[in-house]
């Protein structure tokens, strides 16, 4: 086996778990962002090679080391933590909500930290409208409701009979996809559909396989610290004993060159 093969698979382990510690680093600083999915780096051995060793004249497939395929995040289902605000809005099952990048796409997240702009539409703390265009009349966002369907409704004084009703504004819907796992992220909490994820489809909340609208709460992080910190550890330990196997080989060049000048 070429000294070259050696060094090349111990440097491929060495990168992958650096990458590994990043995509760790990341779960455990967004452990308490609402909404957040935490990330797996997935692995795939490298191509092998037919090396010929001098005692058996066979041909053996040796690997040269493993390389990094893809970061996925992981949707499974956040805890649901109570708040005070009207506009917070948690999903409980599948789906996603829809909002509204300034290029007119969509984009699609969990977090329903949402709030009301100055023209009353419910927004992210970015700004980002939902995909539904849905306007709260002034003076009536105290008395705002979103129930699980995600009809949304406020109680307003009608000026004929100066009696309170309710009135309902819109129905938000939320977006699934076949496969979750590949949607691209995009940053701030949002991701957007690839062709590994299919095409976003929409459904009314509370209906099969979308999930529920939940008022007054919000999703947070699934980040598991005590899966996070054993898989820190586990990195660590692989990305030691690459630079364990890198040193031995070194020691052995070492080791070759003082006994052919001797």
């Amino acid at each position: 086996m070429p000294i070259s093969q050696i060094v090349r698979a111990a440097v491929s382990g060495m990168l992958g778990q650096r990458l590994q510690l990043d995509v760790i680093a990341n779960n455990l600083a967004n452990v308490n962002t609402t909404g957040y999915k935490a990330s797996r780096l997935t692995f795939q051995d490298a191509v092998y090679e037919a090396s010929r060793t001098a005692t058996t004249n066979r041909d053996l497939r040796l690997g040269a080391g493993v390389v990094p395929a893809s970061i996925e995040p992981a949707f499974t289902q956040g805890a649901l933590q109570q708040t005070d605000r009207l506009t917070d809005l948690a999903i409980y099952g599948d789906g996603f909500f829809g909002v509204r990048l300034p290029d007119g796409t969509l984009a699609y997240t969990r977090n329903g930290s949402f709030r009301l702009d100055q023209d009353g539409r419910l927004v992210t703390s970015d700004g980002l409208p939902l995909a539904q265009d849905i306007i709260v009349p002034p003076g009536t966002e105290d008395s705002l409701t979103v129930d699980p369907e995600g009809i949304v409704r406020i109680n307003q004084i009608d000026p004929l009979t100066s009696v309170e009703r309710s009135v309902e504004l819109g129905q938000i819907q939320l977006y699934r996809f076949n496969n979750p796992e590949g949607l691209t992220a995009i940053g701030q909490t949002l991701f957007q559909e690839s062709a590994s994820s299919g095409a976003a489809e929409a459904g009314l909340p509370n209906s099969p396989g979308v999930g529920q609208i939940v008022q007054r709460a919000q999703e947070v992080s699934n980040v598991n610290i005590v899966d996070e910190m054993t898989n820190l550890l586990m990195a660590q330990r692989a990305y030691g004993l690459s630079v364990k196997a890198l040193q031995t080989i070194d020691e052995m060049l070492g080791l070759a060159n003082n006994i052919r000048a001797q």
